[in-house]
């Protein structure tokens, strides 16, 4: 009998690592999660666009020393277990105690898929470089076995001494191919497997005409160069870091070009770069929140990127820093948040449509009745954290603004999906596109509405702990969980928290959604002519801006042209009447086209502009006007004798005119309905395109298995919908504009009244909150101050029978008597308790408000008088409506007097017809600010001023019935200055 020892292929490294790991972004995440391991800060990978393919991958993390990498990292399966206790204080360099991983020791073998030849650099704190040259295609030759495969391993105190060690480092690699050159056994089995292995592929088929693999390995290994810009991601290598790993892997895999910016747009790359995407763009739990106690998640302090560098640029495609995060998910609109007990009952809050219908641990889902949770020790899944959130699919029926919406859908394309985080890192393949391990697209398949969940819109995180669950372990090939009672409850209970949810709060059988739905919709349209009328207001604005610099610009130089040929016109005989009134009309056009459109509301910036092209044209038009006058004068004065043929030429330029401006209209009109036919010819053609543009991909991937049949009707059905809905919107909206602009609707005019009109109320709302307040607080005081009056008054005079006529007490008490003499005024006016209503006479207001002013008018000489008229009027009125309308027209006025120096400055309280005006001689107001005068906070007051004196004299006079007015015309008025006019209800006139 012979005692026989296994014998090991050295594909077996190949079969346990390159095959055993799906993908290139899942091998990198492998690597990402040994950098953990090794407590690292940060890692990186790095793109070089160059030919051959070369990427990095570095960290910062503990690093290895030479007896570690030798007897650790090129140990297959290393148990991790077995050195928990090694990890000392210098190792976690600060950083709290991290859960290992990885636990079967091959996840290193991943470096195999990213590439064949890979140079691995280390260094520990304190201690020496360590370097290891590897060509993973070693590993591919089935011929050889593994214990004839030797790895070139240096060490070396400077990390620059690794250039002068690669060169002997690859020879040494080779020998693994050439042999040693020597006569020995090793040597025999290595040129007999090589030579057996290229002659395998040369005889293959289906190789074509592929170079024989121990060519390919010579070759790369003697053509690498190891350049500084492969070692400048390492903080070792640039001085920043004491220690560290990286891994330079020349001749990188075709899935790294993908992400090149030459590729970016090609349809052949996006699949590959939106796998890199989803599998590492959420690496590290974005959804960690400090704030909120989840037993499993953790703050793992660790950032990580993915870099690409070409053109002597560095950029970062993916990193943490990039991703969503908390703050962005806690504002969707549907949440269901909580964590799953050991029993396996769920508890939690939850929110549809925006508002919270549950809150803290209000919301409960029990598990299935025919479920029965295991409880074994090997078989009990344990407590986990739940959150999941989400927004409507149609931007309809979402509470977000399309603005919100559309933002939202741009993150899901790479940051959706239902994801499994393990201390808070990435388990895979969970939350990718193809994978549907709790059956969200499944049930869809049955019934979208009621079931309603998306894999593609579902922001969603389970957090796990190796702690606190075990049982949940990862299959070798990181395929997922392995299926055992643990992994089996997990899919059970969250598929039950989804249904739940949705039948409860979202899906179309729940109530909330019946009753939200129809608000949300109108919100949605609402939202939408409001982006419109603002984008509409913001073009007139800027049209706007653009005419008036360009008019105020011209108006000088066609004032001076006017001027010119007005003064070189001479009518002295009829045949100089046309020639004058051609003249004139030439004029009149100058000015026309001179005018600008409604001015936006408010004016802002451009007001100063928009007053001084106000003066140009108002001197504009009376020039022109006066020549006209001169021109009818000298008719009257000549008496033409064909009176007839005159007028017929005037009809003709005229008509001359009025063509010539419609036919330059007609052809830009012509031009934009060119440019129109144009446009929505290639729209049309983009929109007829975009659903196959959007789904032709699921074809390939339906035929792969990497998406389910289901899964890509529901993708397609979702899309189709979509599309539907967005062409709605463009054409339907469309054809309804050309209809209003067929019946002469004029939408423009429409849109810029409602917008100016909804942004001068919105503002209002907004200011009135603040001035209410400090109506409230004036009363407060008001009524304070009174209440302490009796103390005070007391202890002045106790104070005056102890310290006599002391000069520092009188003016105490001087100052007090000032201050309780306003607070007397202050009596009339206040709102507070029940204001009753009282018979209010002129004579009675006049002295009134003389008292109140009676410093200010003695002091500038203001003659404040009453008309006999007005001292006979009377109305049955609040005191506190009536009184502070007067005080307020009197203070303004008092304010323009006594700031523009009016030479003997009046002010008169006078009745004309039947109305109550306030008038004084000072500057007036100016035109343009006559519609605003009684909005809030409108003022021209350089300081002093608020803006809301007049707003609440027209809202006071308006609470009892009664009106004023600014009088504009002249002959109205009763001083040339600020004339204002009120109409009071039930007013008298005669006592």
């Amino acid at each position: 009998m012979r005692t026989i020892s296994f014998k090991t292929r050295a594909r077996t490294v190949d079969h346990l690592g390159r095959e055993q790991i799906a993908d290139v972004p899942t091998a990198i995440s492998e690597l990402w999660k040994n950098a953990y391991d090794a407590y690292a800060r940060s890692v990186s990978l790095t793109i070089f666009d160059q030919t051959p393919l070369v990427v990095t991958i570095a960290d910062d993390g503990h690093g290895m020393s030479y007896d570690e990498l030798v007897d650790r990292w090129l140990v297959v399966g290393t148990e991790s277990k077995l050195f928990a206790d090694s990890r000392s204080d210098e190792d976690q360099d600060g950083l709290g105690l991290r859960t290992r991983q990885g636990q079967k020791g091959i996840g290193r073998l991943s470096s195999a898929h990213l590439g064949p030849l890979m140079l691995l650099v280390t260094k520990r704190r304190h201690q020496d470089v360590a370097a290891a040259l590897i060509d993973w295609r070693l590993f591919e030759n089935p011929f050889l076995i593994l214990t004839d495969i030797e790895i070139p391993v240096v060490t070396f105190g400077e990390i620059s001494e690794i250039t002068q060690y690669l060169p002997s480092m690859a020879e040494a690699l080779l020998e693994n191919v050439l042999g040693t050159g020597k006569t020995d056994e090793r040597t025999e089995r290595i040129l007999t497997a090589w030579a057996s292995y290229d002659q395998a592929v040369k005889v293959d088929a289906n190789n074509g005409d592929k170079s024989p693999p121990s060519k390919s390995i010579i070759s790369a290994c003697r053509a690498f160069k190891l350049q500084d810009q492969y070692m400048e991601p390492w903080g070792v290598w640039s001085n920043v870091s004491q220690k560290g790993t990286v891994m330079i892997v020349s001749g990188a895999t075709d899935e790294f070009s993908a992400l090149l910016p030459a590729n970016r747009e090609l349809a052949t790359a996006r699949e590959d770069k939106a796998r890199f995407e989803t599998t590492l763009g959420g690496f590290v739990d974005p959804l960690y929140d400090p704030a909120r106690p989840d037993i499993n998640a953790a703050k793992t302090d660790f950032e990580y990127g993915v870099f690409v560098s070409a053109g002597g640029k560095s950029s970062k495609i993916i990193g943490s820093e990039r991703e969503f995060n908390r703050s962005l998910t806690d504002r969707m609109e549907h949440i269901v948040d909580g964590r799953i007990d050991e029993k396996g009952v769920f508890t939690g809050q939850v929110k549809s449509f925006g508002k919270w219908r549950k809150i803290g641990n209000e919301y409960e889902i029990r598990p299935p009745k025919e479920f029965v949770v295991p409880t074994g020790a090997g078989s009990s899944l344990g407590p986990v954290d739940v959150y999941f959130a989400t927004y409507e699919q149609d931007p309809r029926n979402s509470t977000h603004t399309p603005l919100e919406w559309e933002d939202l859908r741009r993150y899901s394309s790479a940051h959706a999906g239902l994801m499994i985080y393990r201390n808070g890192l990435r388990v895979l393949p969970y939350g990718r596109e193809d994978n549907d391990f709790f059956e969200i697209e499944k049930r869809r398949s049955m019934n979208a509405g009621r079931e309603y969940w998306n894999a593609r819109r579902i922001f969603g995180r389970i957090a796990i702990s190796r702690e606190h669950n075990p049982n949940l372990k990862d299959k070798a090939g990181r395929e997922g969980f392995i299926v055992n009672k643990a992994a089996k409850s997990l899919k059970v209970l969250i598929i039950n928290i989804l249904r739940s949810a949705a039948y409860d709060y979202f899906g179309s059988n729940s109530d909330d959604r019946g009753a939200e739905i129809a608000e949300t919709q109108r919100n949605f349209a609402e939202q939408k002519a409001k982006e419109a009328q603002a984008k509409l207001r913001q073009k007139h604005r800027k049209d706007f801006r653009k005419n008036l610099r360009a008019h105020n610009a011209n108006i000088p130089l066609i004032s001076e042209r006017l001027k010119l040929e007005i003064a070189a016109t001479r009518i002295e005989v009829p045949e100089d009447i046309p020639i004058a009134q051609e003249r004139l009309e030439a004029a009149q056009a100058s000015i026309a086209e001179l005018r600008l459109p409604g001015a936006p509301s408010p004016l802002g910036t451009l007001e100063d502009d928009y007053r001084s092209y106000r003066r140009s044209m108002t001197e504009l038009n009376q020039l022109v006007s006066d020549f006209s006058s001169s021109i009818t004068q000298a008719v009257d004065r000549i008496h033409p004798p064909a009176p007839e043929e005159i007028l017929l030429r005037q009809i003709q330029r005229n008509e001359g005119r009025l063509t010539s401006r419609v036919t330059r209209w007609v052809k830009e009109i012509r031009v934009l309905q060119d440019a129109e036919r144009v446009r929505i010819g290639e729209l049309v053609t983009e929109r007829n395109k975009l659903l196959r543009e959007e789904t032709m991909p699921l074809i390939e991937q339906t035929a792969t298995q990497r998406i389910s049949l289901t899964a890509a009707s529901n993708v397609i059905v979702e899309a189709r919908n979509r599309i539907d809905a967005e062409n709605e919107l463009l054409f339907q909206n469309y054809i309804l504009a050309l209809e209003n602009l067929r019946d002469s609707i004029d939408i423009q005019a429409i849109a810029i009244l409602g917008g100016d009109e909804n942004s001068e109320l919105r503002t209002q709302v907004d200011r009135l909150n603040g001035l209410a307040q400090l109506g409230i607080t004036v009363e407060f005081l008001d009524h304070e101050l009174h209440s302490h009056d009796a103390v005070i008054d007391e202890g002045i005079q106790k104070l005056r029978r102890k310290l006599g006529n002391d000069p520092v007490l009188e003016q105490l008490a001087i100052g007090y008597a000032g201050l309780k003499h306003i607070l007397d005024f202050l009596g009339p006016l206040r709102m507070a308790g029940r204001p009753q209503p009282r018979n209010l006479g002129g004579e009675y207001i006049h002295r009134y408000v003389a008292d109140f002013f009676a410093r200010t008018i003695a002091s500038n000489g203001i003659d404040f008088v009453a008309t006999d008229t007005f001292k006979r009027f009377s109305v049955f009125e609040q005191p506190s409506r009536l009184l502070p309308v007067f005080v307020n027209l009197v203070n303004n006025s008092l304010y323009w007097l006594t700031n523009s120096r009016t030479e003997s400055p009046r002010i008169i309280f006078d009745i004309r017809d039947g109305e109550v005006i306030v008038a004084d001689n000072g500057p007036g107001v100016d035109e343009i600010d006559v519609k605003r005068l009684f909005s809030l906070f409108f003022t021209r007051k350089v300081e002093g001023g608020r803006g809301v004196g007049l707003y609440l004299s027209q809202a006071n006079l308006a609470a009892g019935g009664h009106t004023i007015g600014y009088v504009q015309d002249d002959d109205k008025k009763v001083l040339p200055g600020a004339n204002f006019s009120m109409k009071f209800r039930g007013a008298n006139f005669d006592e």
